[in-house]
C-alpha cells in the first residue's frame, strides 16, 4: 500500500486519488439543506437579489449575471477567461449584502493567484480561486505566509466550463479534492 507522504509526488498523487476514489460526492441541495449553516437572521436574500436586479449585475432581461450573458459551457475561451467576472459577481454580492445588513463580510474572493497559498511546507498546489478570510488568522503566526496562506483559506474552487454530464465527473472531484488534499498537507 502505497503512503502519501513518500517524497515523490507522482507515488503520492497516486495514493491520495485511490484513497479518494472513496469519497461521496453529494448533491447541492443536500449540501445547502444538511451542511451549510443557516443564513444570519438579517440577511434576506429577496432584498440582495432587488439590489443586484437594481445595480444591473442580474439582468431582468436574461435572468442571468450580466457578466455570464451565456452559459459558460458554450464560450469558446479558456477557463480562466470564461470565469474571469465571477470576481465581479462575488464584490456585488458582497456589497449588497453589506449594504442591507450593515455586516461586513469575513471573506474576501481571490481569483487566479499569481502564486500558490504558502504553507509551513512546501506549496504545490494552485486553486483557481478561493475565499480567504479577511481577517487572517495566520498572521504574525508564520513567516511563510506573507501573502495568502492555506490556514486563511475558507474554501477553495476549480472552474470547469463542463455541465457534468460529460463522463468525467469522477475525474474532475478527484483532481479538485487532490489540490485541496495537496494544499492542507504542504
Amino acid at each position: 500500500m502505497q503512503s502519501y507522504r513518500t517524497g515523490n509526488l507522482s507515488l503520492e498523487k497516486q495514493a491520495v486519488l485511490r484513497d479518494l476514489d472513496h469519497v461521496a460526492v453529494v448533491p447541492l441541495d443536500y449540501f445547502n439543506t444538511a451542511i451549510l449553516p443557516p443564513l444570519h437572521p438579517r440577511i434576506d436574500i429577496g432584498v440582495i437579489e432587488s439590489r443586484l436586479y437594481g445595480s444591473g449585475v442580474l439582468s431582468m432581461k436574461s435572468d442571468r449575471w450580466a457578466a455570464f450573458p451565456q452559459d459558460p459551457e458554450k464560450e469558446a475561451s479558456h477557463e480562466d477567461t470564461v470565469f474571469g467576472p465571477l470576481s465581479l459577481v462575488f464584490d456585488a454580492i458582497v456589497q449588497a449584502a453589506e449594504e442591507s445588513t450593515g455586516i461586513p463580510s469575513k471573506l474576501s474572493f481571490v481569483q487566479r493567484p499569481a502564486t500558490p497559498p504558502t504553507s509551513e511546507r512546501t506549496n504545490i498546489s494552485c486553486p483557481d480561486a478561493y475565499l480567504l478570510l479577511v481577517n487572517k488568522k495566520s498572521v504574525g503566526k508564520n513567516e511563510k505566509c506573507a501573502m495568502h496562506c492555506w490556514e486563511d483559506i475558507a474554501v477553495s474552487f476549480g472552474f470547469k466550463k463542463r455541465d457534468g454530464r460529460s463522463g468525467n465527473e469522477r475525474r474532475d472531484v478527484s483532481h479538485i479534492l487532490l489540490s485541496n488534499f495537496m494544499g492542507l498537507t504542504s
